[in-house]
């Protein structure tokens, strides 16, 4: 009697030591229930916080990732519920921050339209790359922020003008003010994307191209301000601006590209992208990280774009031009397949 009463005795302490070690930390599934709240909530607040919140809300698929880890950690540790509550908040948290596939139109057969966006910074990328770029993808249409004429001269002398002959008008001088848009076809400018009054904006060209295929299309290259400090209002703003302006323009399909300066982190980038059709789905639900390119830290947030409506992306790639701290991004994007009765 006595060793089976030893032998009930252990296998109830056995049963109870989960539920006793949560009760002995209860700080550490305190934090954790603190640390997962954060993490599903942050993605869905629509903050500035004079630019700090916008640009924690670039980090959250990091966070979500390191949260994930800790959660790891703490189940080797048989911690339970802690590692559950973090694993709960993480994938609460990077939920929105996905790429959406779902009513991504049917592609059809027909051969696809290259689209390539880069930020040059400050015009200081390395023109040969560009060059090189541009003419090993085939590019169609490019789009070109932070550039000025110099630099589009001599992209241009290096055998680009032979390929993309159409251009949208002199950017505007200044450190990061051009954006321009080159093109493969026929290529009718435009007024640039309209601002609020009282809200200066890089430059922001709209033109329509003849697509010998596809007929007309309206291509808009976007660069909002980074949303740091005094400019995340502007920021707001201006992506703001973006999406009346679009939602003002469903007469053709459209391209919208450049450096958005948002993820799908943030609410008003993802109200704005509601009814496009984001190209790096084709790559995959994960975001890939578009900046930054340089420095001793890997690239950690997505926010550089190739929207599209009236049309659907099949291929999409991002790729390394030297000098610049933005990776450049590639797609290729065709018809839509008819509804088939």
């Amino acid at each position: 009697m006595d060793s089976q009463d030893n032998t009930m005795a252990i296998e109830r302490g056995n049963l109870s030591r989960p539920h006793g070690r949560a009760l002995r930390n209860p700080w550490l599934t305190g934090c954790a229930a603190l640390a997962a709240l954060f993490l599903a909530v942050i993605p869905h607040l629509d903050l500035l916080g004079r630019g700090w919140f916008p640009v924690l809300q670039a980090l959250v698929p990091a966070l979500c990732l390191a949260a994930a880890v800790v959660a790891l950690l703490l189940a080797l540790g048989r911690k339970w519920v802690p590692a559950l509550l973090l694993v709960s908040g993480a994938v609460l948290g990077l939920l929105p921050t996905l790429v959406p596939v779902a009513g991504i139109p049917t592609a059809s057969p027909a051969a696809p339209l290259t689209v390539f966006s880069v930020n040059v910074e400050h015009s200081q990328a390395d023109v040969g790359a560009l060059a090189d770029t541009i003419k090993a993808h085939r590019a169609d249409v490019v789009v070109l922020v932070e550039v000025d004429e110099e630099l589009i001269s001599d992209l241009l002398a290096r055998g680009v003008k032979g390929i993309l002959p159409y251009r949208s008008p002199t950017v505007t001088p200044g450190d990061t003010a051009g954006t321009a848009i080159l093109s493969r076809f026929p290529l009718k400018p435009e007024p640039r994307i309209p601002v609020a009054e009282g809200i200066d904006a890089f430059d922001q060209p709209s033109a329509v191209i003849e697509h010998p295929r596809f007929g007309p299309i309206r291509v808009a290259a976007v660069h909002p301000y980074a949303p740091v400090v005094d400019g995340a209002y502007k920021w707001r703003s201006i992506l703001g601006s973006i999406d009346a302006w679009q939602s003002g323009h469903t007469d053709i399909p459209m391209v919208l590209a450049g450096d958005f300066n948002a993820s799908h982190a943030h609410p008003a980038f993802r109200n704005l992208a509601r009814n496009f059709a984001d190209t790096s789905a084709a790559a995959g639900i994960l975001p890939i990280p578009t900046w930054s390119a340089t420095g001793s830290l890997p690239a950690f947030t997505a926010i550089d774009h190739i929207l599209v409506r009236g049309l659907a992306p099949t291929g999409w790639q991002r790729v390394l031009v030297p000098d610049t701290d933005h990776y450049g991004i590639i797609a290729t994007v065709t018809g839509i397949e008819p509804d088939k009765p």
